[in-house]
């Protein structure tokens, strides 16, 4: 007899005594939502939204616990939400629902996006360029002046739910935040999140396995490579009219951190620093052995594209005519200076935001290159050695 599997359709009859999910998965590290599993529901809860989903089996009855919170509530936080599952006509709004998507193999099931939402997959540009654009509409002001949050136009159409970033007053919404997940690992278990959707748990461990087994081995390797070289993270702040108003160090993740150390480099922690003076940001920066970029360019009609080494020389004062401490800035020296756009789309869509959330076995092996300088990192963009961005258009789609 066959081994049982999680269901890919609806069922036809309902046996209450029956596990409708054979195929399961399990939060190992600090990912940010858990799930529990009882014949045939699966409860999620995302912890970084703050939201409750519970996902019953097509064909079969929702739990008699579900009481999902009504569509046309003013609570802030804390929704239920329930959905009859396997997914098969989905809306994109996250990057990484995306990506994770591609990688379990379920494109077919994303039927509509988000009207602004971009990605830098070529072939995922292409399926969402042949399917519709969603609206968001907006309900109407409470008496109190309390304003309900947008929510996706799905009404009259046989769309399921959107993937999105954050938690919201839309009861066919869910969110998912890799970005916000505390460990490397825990950030690639967000496959396990979308894949419980679809029923795909079987696929999501061992993708997973094979990441777990990769970062492994990458830490490994690079754990004899410690180069006590210290990576900061930095912006200049830029208006619209060209002008450099002020300087500041961001506090990277502690995913970000984790990653870093993993790979044999520390990270520049602590609370973000505004400097109004760019001598000052020099002197703060002084002990960098790598900056990471973080700034944006703006645009002078509005909005903002991704900076090149020659706005990095205006915006941190590096040019031909830095004055003191910035010619003796380490990562200067060295041509240590990255972004992480290296994949972007022409429409300013970053792989960062995408692929790379969920691929922390990759991500690490980029950390690892930081510290050499090198120039063929995966995401990171070395700007003194003008790498080039890798514009990624539906053309690229080559399956």
């Amino acid at each position: 007899m066959p081994a049982m599997a999680n269901e890919s359709g609806c069922v036809a009859s309902f046996d209450a005594s029956k596990d409708y999910f054979p195929d399961k998965v399990e939060v190992k590290y600090g990912a940010g939502f858990d799930i529990e599993y009882k014949n045939n529901v699966k409860y999620i809860r995302n912890k970084i939204s703050g939201e409750n989903y519970v996902l019953h089996q097509c064909g079969t009855p929702a739990p008699a616990d579900a009481s999902a919170t009504p569509a046309d509530s003013l609570q802030v936080g804390n929704w239920t939400k329930v959905a009859a599952i396997p997914g098969s006509k989905v809306v994109l709004d996250s990057a990484p629902a995306s990506a994770i998507i591609e990688q379990l193999g379920l494109q077919d099931a994303v039927a509509a996006s988000y009207k602004f939402f971009q990605v830098t997959s070529p072939c995922m540009q292409k399926r969402l360029d042949g399917l519709p654009r969603i609206q968001q509409s907006f309900g109407s002001q409470h008496r109190r002046g309390l304003v309900r949050r947008v929510a996706y136009d799905l009404a009259n159409s046989d769309l399921q739910w959107t993937f999105t970033t954050y938690g919201m007053n839309d009861p066919r919404s869910f969110a998912l935040n890799p970005e916000s997940s505390s460990d490397m690992l825990g950030k690639a278990e967000w496959i396990k999140f979308v894949a419980a959707f679809f029923n795909k748990e079987a696929e999501a461990n061992k993708i997973f396995a094979d990441i777990e087994t990769r970062y492994a081995a990458a830490k490994q390797q690079l754990s004899a490579q410690k180069s006590q070289r210290t990576v900061g993270f930095a912006r200049y702040n830029k208006v619209a009219n060209g002008t450099v108003v002020s300087w500041t160090i961001d506090p990277p993740q502690a995913w970000v951190v984790q990653g870093l150390a993993d790979a044999g480099l520390s990270a520049h922690t602590g609370k973000m620093q505004a400097f109004s003076s760019v001598a000052d940001f020099y002197q703060a920066a002084a002990g960098w052995d790598v900056l990471i970029d973080v700034s944006l360019e703006p645009l002078p009609h509005g909005g903002a594209t991704i900076p090149l080494w020659q706005n990095l020389l205006d915006g941190y004062a590096f040019g031909a005519n830095a004055k003191g401490s910035a010619k003796d800035l380490a990562f200067l020296k060295t041509s240590s200076v990255y972004r992480s756009d290296l994949i972007s789309s022409l429409q300013n869509a970053t792989d960062y935001n995408e692929h790379l959330q969920v691929q922390p076995d990759a991500l690490l092996e980029d950390f690892g290159k930081l510290a050499t300088g090198a120039t063929d990192a995966k995401w990171y963009r070395n700007l003194p050695h003008q790498v080039q961005v890798d514009w990624r258009s539906p053309g690229d789609c080559t399956n």
